[in-house]
C-alpha cells in the first residue's frame, strides 16, 4: 500500500537550509518529458494566478527548460511511439510517465537526480499520482526512495520541484562524501516535500579518500565472470568471498545480489539491488570493506560497507564515481576466536551427538496453525456481523 509522506519540521534547524532552498533553482539544472501524450481532453484545475507556473522553472541561464505541448488529435494520430511493447496497445491504454530531471555535482560527482510522476489509475487525469526518485551516474540508475503518492488536481506538466543536497556530518569517515537529499514539490505558491534522505554517501576520485578511514581491510576482486563477480577479502583473521550476482530483468533492468562465502557457510546479504544499466553489467563494480568493532572475543565483529562503483564508459581515463548502497554494523564473523577470553564465569558447552530425525512436526506447523485460527475467527467475527 503507498506509504503517505508529511512534512517535517526538522529542516528548520539545518544551517543550509534557508540557502539552499532560496538557491535551489539556480544550481540545478532541469529538464521533462513524457513516455506517451495523450491527455488532450483533460480539464485541470486552474491556478489562482492568472497563469499556471512553467514546467521545472529555472532561474539559471545555464538550464534546460522543454515545455511540453498539448497534442493535437491530428498529431496524437500520427505518432509513433519507439518502445515495441507499447505500440501494440490502444492508446487509451498507454501508462503515462512524466520525468523531471536535474543535473548536480556534489564531491566531485556529476549527478543526475530524476522524479518520476505517473497515475495510479494509469489514466492522465486528476487523482493519485505515484512520485518515484532515482539517481542516475555514468548510465548506472538506481532508487533512492521509496514510492509516496500524493493527490493531484493540477496538470502533471506543470509541476515544479526544488531538489538541493546539503553537506551531512563533517567529522565521519570518509570525510565529504556524506549528504542530505531534499525534494519539494512547488505549485501555485505551496511547497510540499516529498523526499528527504540523511544518509546519502557518494564522490568521486580523488575527493573521496577510502585510505583515511583506519583498520579498514577492503576486499579485492578475484574472478569477473559473465554472471558474476567475486572479491576475495580477510574479515577477522578469516577468508571470506564476497559474490556479486546479476540478473537481466527486462530493458536496462538488472537485479543484482550480495551473498558472502567462508569455510564452507554462506549467507545472503543483499538479496535485491535493481539497477537500471545503459552498458554492460559486468562493467558495473563495487567496493567491499569491513572495519573491526571492539568486541569479546576480538575479531568477531565488523562493520560492512558496500559502494557501488562506476565510471565513464565513454572515457576510459575518467575517475570512478562511488555511492554507498548497503550497510550493515553487525557482520558477525572471526577466524579462531578465542571465546574464552569471555571469562572465567563462561559455560562451555560440549558436543554430545549428532542425530537424524525424519519427521514432520517443524516449528513453523505452528505458525500454520495459529494462522488457520484467525481466519476462522475472522470468519466467525463476519457472520456475526451479517
Amino acid at each position: 500500500m503507498p506509504r503517505y509522506l508529511t512534512l517535517d519540521e526538522e529542516d528548520e534547524d539545518c544551517p543550509e537550509y534557508s540557502v539552499a532552498i532560496s538557491r535551489s533553482n539556480t544550481a540545478t539544472s532541469s529538464s521533462s518529458h513524457a513516455t506517451t501524450s495523450s491527455i488532450s481532453d483533460t480539464h485541470w484545475t486552474s491556478p489562482t494566478s492568472p497563469r499556471a507556473s512553467p514546467a521545472l522553472r529555472s532561474d539559471s541561464s545555464h538550464s534546460q527548460v522543454r515545455r511540453l505541448p498539448n497534442p493535437t488529435p491530428k498529431a496524437l494520430a500520427g505518432a509513433r511511439v519507439h518502445t515495441p511493447a507499447l505500440e501494440t496497445l490502444p492508446l487509451r491504454l498507454r501508462r503515462e510517465r512524466y520525468i523531471y530531471s536535474y543535473s548536480l555535482e556534489a564531491a566531485g560527482a556529476p549527478l543526475c537526480l530524476s522524479i518520476s510522476v505517473e497515475s495510479s489509475s494509469g489514466k492522465a487525469r486528476p487523482g493519485d499520482y505515484d512520485f518515484r526518485l532515482s539517481l542516475q551516474v555514468h548510465g548506472v540508475e538506481r532508487q533512492l526512495a521509496e514510492l509516496v503518492t500524493m493527490r493531484l488536481t493540477v496538470d502533471p506538466r506543470t509541476l515544479d520541484f526544488a531538489v538541493f543536497l546539503f553537506p551531512g556530518k563533517r567529522n565521519i569517515l570518509p570525510i565529504g562524501c556524506l549528504f542530505s537529499l531534499r525534494v519539494w514539490l512547488r505549485v501555485n505558491g505551496i511547497d510540499h516535500r516529498i523526499f528527504g534522505d540523511d544518509e546519502l554517501w557518494l564522490g568521486a576520485e580523488p575527493t573521496i579518500d577510502f585510505a583515511t578511514i583506519e583498520d579498514a581491510s577492503f576486499a579485492r576482486l578475484h574472478t569477473a565472470a559473465p554472471e558474476c563477480q567475486i572479491y576475495d577479502a580477510i574479515v577477522g583473521r578469516a577468508r571470506v568471498q564476497f559474490v556479486v550476482r546479476w540478473e537481466h530483468v527486462r530493458g536496462r533492468l538488472f537485479k543484482y545480489t550480495l551473498a558472502y562465502e567462508a569455510g564452507g557457510i554462506g549467507k545472503s546479504l543483499i538479496d535485491s539491488l535493481p539497477l537500471r544499466v545503459d552498458g554492460d553489467p559486468k562493467a558495473t563494480s563495487f567496493l567491499i570493506y569491513t572495519v573491526p568493532v571492539r568486541s569479546v572475543p576480538t575479531g568477531a565483529s565488523h562493520r560492512l560497507r558496500v559502494w557501488l562503483r562506476t565510471t565513464a564508459p565513454d572515457r576510459p581515463a575518467a575517475p570512478f564515481v562511488y555511492q554507498r548502497v548497503w550497510k550493515t554494523d553487525g557482520f558477525k564473523v572471526g577466524g579462531r576466536l578465542d571465546f574464552d577470553a569471555l571469562g572465567p564465569r563462561l559455560i562451555m558447552g560440549t558436543h554430545a551427538r549428532t542425530t537424524v530425525v525424519e519427521d514432520s512436526d517443524e516449528w513453523s506447523d505452528c505458525a500454520a496453525v495459529d494462522s488457520a485460527a484467525e481466519r476462522n475467527r475472522s470468519s466467525e467475527q463476519v457472520a456475526e456481523l451479517a
